[in-house]
């Protein structure tokens, strides 16, 4: 098959290698398209230690090609979708319901090949039919829609709620729309103006250009939603936080930054981390099926698995929100 290998930091090639055999309670998927996230371009410069070569990729839509021995449940050419954080299961983490946070979990396309070549390896459990009359261009939001939905379960606006959005990303315009869809009156930040244009017409009652003095707004906001993954991203979400307000943080800075623990006390702040997902992936898929959620405005571009490696050099670019990678 044809896959994109990292070789090196900075360095994909586009390579013929053997394609994956589907081993006990796992599922051969026929990638179709996937979707270019942060963490492939982290992992695309070396930031995160892992063994090299490896495929990257996490996001995707396919089809079953092929069942591995002892699985059921699923047919061949059935479209689906793929939840690619692996927990073990087993460990009091799991048990407990937090597979999310699981210490030995697996990450598809970091610690294991992953969805950008044509056929990918997934364990059964962690595969999801897409419903009928979802689209594959849709459907391949459900991962990062996932980290969204997943981080209103961990703290909701109330209806009239003030509440902020740091960093007009993916992940953070589909918070927006979820925290809209909720009742909020949502306040988008980032550096970018097509950003905070694109915020504006997702839902956004308000924008805050970060390149602003914001002096003005602290204290304002009564829930909070860091989603820049900016090393300065929490310290400024305190600053901004009102009396009681509620901080819920999705972004991963790559440095640690001292914080004003004075404020998080004196305000009586609470602050929680939102870590990927656990079971919201059938809800996403309803919520994008009946098109609860815009995706269409997101996609910044569509490009060939052989375009990955420029595109990743120049993944930092102001203007991009989503890549799609059509595979197939």
């Amino acid at each position: 098959m044809k896959a994109a290998l990292l070789v090196e930091p900075r360095t994909i090639q586009i390579k013929d290698v053997q394609a994956p055999e589907p081993g006990p309670y796992e599922v051969l998927i026929r990638v179709i398209m996937a979707g270019i996230c942060g963490s492939d371009y982290s992992l695309y410069h070396g930031k995160l230690a892992v063994p090299l070569p490896v495929i990257p990729g996490h996001e995707a839509v396919g089809v079953i090609e092929r069942l591995g021995p002892g699985v059921s449940g699923f047919a061949l050419g059935q479209r689906v979708t793929i939840q690619p954080n692996f927990a073990c299961g087993e460990c009091p983490v799991c048990r407990s319901g937090h597979i999310n946070i699981c210490p030995a979990k697996v990450r598809l396309g970091i610690d294991r090949d992953g969805v950008f070549a044509e056929y990918v390896k997934v364990p059964a459990r962690y595969v999801w039919p897409i419903p009928e009359g979802l689209e594959d261009g849709v459907a391949v939001f459900t991962e990062p829609l996932a980290v969204a939905t997943h981080a209103l379960k961990i703290a909701a606006p109330r209806k009239g709620d003030r509440t902020l959005i740091l960093g007009a990303g993916v992940i953070g315009l589909l918070t927006l729309q979820m925290a809209a869809l909720h009742g909020a009156e949502v306040t988008a930040c980032d550096l970018v103006e097509k950003r905070l244009a694109l915020a504006k017409r997702l839902g956004a009652s308000q924008v805050i250009s970060a390149n602003d003095p914001m002096e003005s707004a602290y204290n304002s906001f009564d829930l909070v939603y860091e989603a820049s993954g900016a090393q300065a991203g929490l310290a400024q979400a305190i600053q901004l936080a009102g009396p009681s307000g509620r901080i819920v943080v999705l972004g991963l800075p790559g440095k640690e930054n001292p914080v004003a623990t004075a404020l998080i006390v004196r305000k009586e702040l609470q602050i929680m981390g939102s870590m990927i997902y656990t079971d919201e992936f059938p809800q996403v898929m309803d919520m994008l099926k009946t098109r609860q959620i815009e995706t269409a405005p997101l996609i910044t571009a569509k490009i060939p698995l052989s375009e990955l490696n420029r595109t990743l050099k120049a993944f930092a670019s102001p203007d991009r929100v989503k890549i799609l990678v059509t595979v197939q």
